[in-house]
């Protein structure tokens, strides 16, 4: 089966496939990758820039390769990360605090992003309950740990691997998310979609208004999306760089910043390389960049072996995160076209914080 430049690579078509061996699932991969890797190659090809807005490893290939993303589930679960700790062990009851304006059963759930799979695993728990006609379709640019995270929702729930479908997509392109609902609308008909975009995700893209708008456009009247972002009581230089002493704290976070810079280039980096600098984003967030620096001059590899120069002080941006205002997410939720339908939030600690919504959208 083939939507738009999509292409089916593992088993065959339908919503509905016999019974594969233990553990494994229809997955569709893209057809041509070439864009990607061609992004990637400009992205760390940019011009020198100290403060870490020029070389950058995006969210679609930070995951890249095992190592990032065995770094990355480790920084789900890492005791000394407030942020993901909190995000996980809350999530239970915010999201029971929400469900009821969840799409009414039969529907099926779409996660754009599901890390490891631990948020994942409650949404399915009640909604299969409800509904064991439900699809599970997980979404996200990297690949391996988008397969740690549906093995590891698969064998905890028992869920029907007939049932899932992993899309190994950049959803934050505009062709993509155009041929995932299409996708959904050949799968699943007139059948209402719970689109979740949980643990900040959002927060990690440079265009970061742009992406919510184009996950908007994914929705119809009777669809939500359940959208996790960080919080924050105020926008001052202090409270940036407390944002930043917080995710400089845990060092699962530097060892998976300094595993998608050695995925990416030749630089032999360690997980204390990784350097956490928060600024205040206009009048809307707390903005805060991870950035690998020079400590002399050098020539950076790329990943098509060619070599651009690297001197000292300047920066490969890997990873990129921002703590919302109040008025500054909802501006951008309206922005979207969305309009919220219920919404929660839990502490993290001081003047920051975890909000989930329902969204829904806008008539």
């Amino acid at each position: 089966m083939a939507v738009g430049e999509i292409e089916v690579t593992s088993r065959p078509a339908g919503l509905r496939v016999p019974a594969p061996p233990a553990l494994e699932w229809l997955e569709l991969a893209e057809s041509d990758r070439t864009a990607r890797f061609v992004g990637l190659i400009s992205d760390l090809s940019r011009a020198f820039d100290a403060s870490g807005d020029g070389k950058r490893i995006t969210s679609a290939h930070a995951c890249a390769g095992m190592g990032a993303a065995l770094a990355w589930a480790a920084v789900c679960r890492d005791p000394l990360g407030v942020v993901p700790r909190t995000s996980v062990e809350t999530f239970a009851a915010r999201w029971r605090e929400l469900c009821g304006s969840a799409p009414a059963a039969p529907c099926h759930y779409v996660s754009l992003g599901p890390g490891d799979g631990r948020k994942d695993e409650v949404l399915l728990g009640d909604l299969s309950s409800a509904n064991p006609d439900l699809c599970y379709l997980p979404v996200d640019a990297g690949e391996e740990l988008l397969h740690l995270a549906v093995r590891g929702v698969i064998r905890r729930l028992g869920l029907p691997a007939d049932r899932v479908m992993s899309l190994p997509w950049d959803f934050s392109q505009r062709e993509t998310a155009a041929a995932l609902r299409r996708l959904l609308d050949e799968l699943s008909g007139s059948t209402p979609v719970l689109f979740s975009l949980l643990g900040n995700t959002i927060a990690g893209f440079d265009a970061d208004a742009s992406v919510l708008g184009l996950v908007a456009s994914l929705l119809r009247p009777d669809d939500r999306l359940l959208l996790e972002v960080e919080v924050t009581g105020e926008l001052t230089d202090r409270l940036a760089v407390l944002a930043a002493d917080e995710q400089a704290r845990s060092p699962a976070f530097g060892e998976y910043a300094a595993a998608a810079v050695r995925e990416h280039t030749d630089l032999d980096v360690r997980w204390d390389d990784a350097e956490v600098i928060g600024t205040v984003e206009a009048d809307r967030a707390l903005l805060v960049k991870t950035v690998c620096r020079a400590d002399d001059d050098l020539r950076l590899t790329l990943p098509n072996r060619a070599t651009v120069p690297f001197r000292f002080d300047d920066t490969v941006r890997v990873a990129l995160s921002r703590k919302y205002s109040a008025s500054g997410l909802a501006t951008m939720v309206e922005d979207a076209g969305l309009t919220i339908t219920g919404d929660v939030c839990v502490g993290t600690g001081g003047p920051f914080g975890l909000a989930l919504l329902m969204l829904a959208r806008a008539a």
